[in-house]
């Protein structure tokens, strides 16, 4: 019995692993982008079109279920990780470095959450989740601080896209686990929302493409990396990894992917880490561990809030 736990516990450390590797290669590949023929356009069209059909056919079964979530949910799950999310991401990384952008969109996640748990849903923030938040407004102040320092307003401008990107995805986190609805399904929502907006995008001048024009190994780069790995691969490694080790500490581990995308970007695109810039990432890092428990609402309130209500 101990030994199966224990084998139970490998494998669930071993997709988390995976998870992380695929998290921080979504970094790499947003920041490679920049120095590729491939839009911002392109690289959504790679990230969401497998995701809306190999999540959209699973989530068939599960369609009266969507009717039947309200639709603020489903405007939460679209449109905080669908393309808007999407979009603010590719564009401030295409303007700050990669530690930055994997430091404030998944470490200031759980500071935003808590923020609209707070606000909008009345959650108590214990002592230990308001020093995580304390700690996580110091890394965010250094960066800045950093960047204000140097002049360098266009790194500064990334951080203010990042931060919205981060926002974004907080709701996404919130709308994911009030409506009920499973990882799967809210991957459907989300990419197939972006496949439907992409052409109303690119009517309005908002996102080009020129993938028919990128060299084929650009393509398959991303194609790999954002639609599969990213897209698809990683939301079954994360789902399996919480339910080995648990949601909390699958959370935690979580927050070390600024650290394993930073170490990426300094191999591939020989990015340089300050102090200052490491002191940043720590204290988010840590302030992120510490407010991990943050993303759960009282399952109380999931339950009332995730009943069905007349539109």
């Amino acid at each position: 019995m101990e030994l199966a736990a224990k084998k139970e516990r490998a494998l669930g450390l071993l997709a988390m692993l995976a998870t992380l590797l695929i998290w921080a290669s979504f970094f790499i590949s947003l920041r490679a982008s920049g120095q590729s023929p491939l839009t911002v356009g392109d690289i959504a069209l790679l990230r969401f079109i497998p995701a809306a059909l190999v999540f959209g056919v699973l989530s068939l079964p599960k369609t009266n279920q969507i009717k039947a979530t309200p639709k603020r949910y489903l405007l939460a799950i679209a449109f905080g990780a669908g393309l808007p999310f999407f979009l603010l991401a590719a564009n401030g990384l295409r303007l700050a470095p990669v530690a930055d952008g994997a430091s404030l969109i998944p470490g200031i996640l759980p500071l935003f959450v808590s923020s609209i748990a707070a606000y909008c849903y009345r959650e108590k923030i214990s002592h230990i989740r308001k020093l995580g938040i304390g700690l996580i407004f110091i890394g965010i102040g250094l960066f800045i601080a950093h960047s204000l320092s140097s002049g360098q307003h266009q790194i500064l401008q990334g951080h203010g896209l990042l931060l919205a990107a981060s926002f974004s995805w907080a709701w996404y986190t919130i709308g994911i686990r009030v409506s009920g609805l499973s990882p799967i399904v809210g991957g459907a929502i989300l990419a197939i929302s972006a496949c439907l907006l992409l052409p109303v995008f690119y009517v309005m001048d908002w996102v080009e493409f020129n993938v028919m024009a990128a060299p084929a190994s650009d393509v398959v780069f991303h194609l790999l990396i954002q639609g599969i790995a990213a897209g698809i691969i990683a939301n079954f490694s994360y789902g399996y990894a919480i339910s080995r080790l648990g949601a909390e500490m699958s959370a935690a581990l979580g927050s070390f992917t600024p650290v394993v995308a930073a170490v990426m970007a300094v191999v591939i695109f020989d990015e340089s880490l300050t102090l200052t810039t490491t002191l940043a990432m720590g204290m988010i890092v840590i302030g992120a561990l510490s407010a991990s428990e943050i993303i759960k609402l009282k399952p109380m309130v999931i339950r009332s809030l995730a009943k069905p209500t007349s539109q």
